[in-house]
Order: structure tokens, then sequence, then C-alpha cells
């Protein structure tokens, strides 16, 4: 070989150990990546759980009004209805 064709594999070598550290380089980039991506998912599951059990108290908080309502309502017309049986009641018994 001559000097000329060890220069120009010198070059060579040296060219495809740049490219080597450069992609070597990327691959690390992309493996930090994706355990960037698997430990955001992670978190945003997290996250999501925590808005649905606050989406859940809220419904719940939402809904007492109503069961007092309802408890209000359901004994008012047990205390009419007592009344009404007492009167007919009454009346039947004179």
């Amino acid at each position: 070989m001559s000097e000329e064709e060890i220069g120009k594999l010198a070059a060579e070598i040296q060219d495809i150990q740049q490219r080597f550290q450069e992609h070597s380089q990327t691959i690390e980039d992309l493996r930090n990546l994706a355990i960037g991506i698997t430990r955001m998912d992670g978190e945003i599951k997290c996250i999501k759980n925590d808005v649905q059990a606050i989406k859940e108290g809220i419904k719940q908080n939402s809904a007492r009004p109503r069961m007092w309502l309802d408890k209000i309502i359901a004994a008012a017309i047990g205390a009419v209805t007592s009344g009404i049986v007492a009167a007919i009641l009454s009346q039947v018994l004179k």
C-alpha cells in the first residue's frame, strides 16, 4: 500500500469513528428519552387517578343535599300520612 492509500484509509477510519461517536450519543439520548417517557407515563397515571378520586368526591358532595332533601320529603310524607290515618281512625272510632 502506498502512503496515499494509507492516508485515505486513516481519514476514512477517522470519519467512521466520528460517525460512530455521533450515533452512540444519539442512541444514549434516545435511551434517556425512553426512560423519561416511561416516568412521565407513570406520573400521568397517578394524576389521572387523583383527578378521578376528586371527581368522585365532588359527585358525593353534590349528592348530599339531594339525600337530605329526600329524607325531609320522606319525613313530611310520613307525617302527613300518619296525620291522615289518625284523623280517619278518630272519625271511625267515635
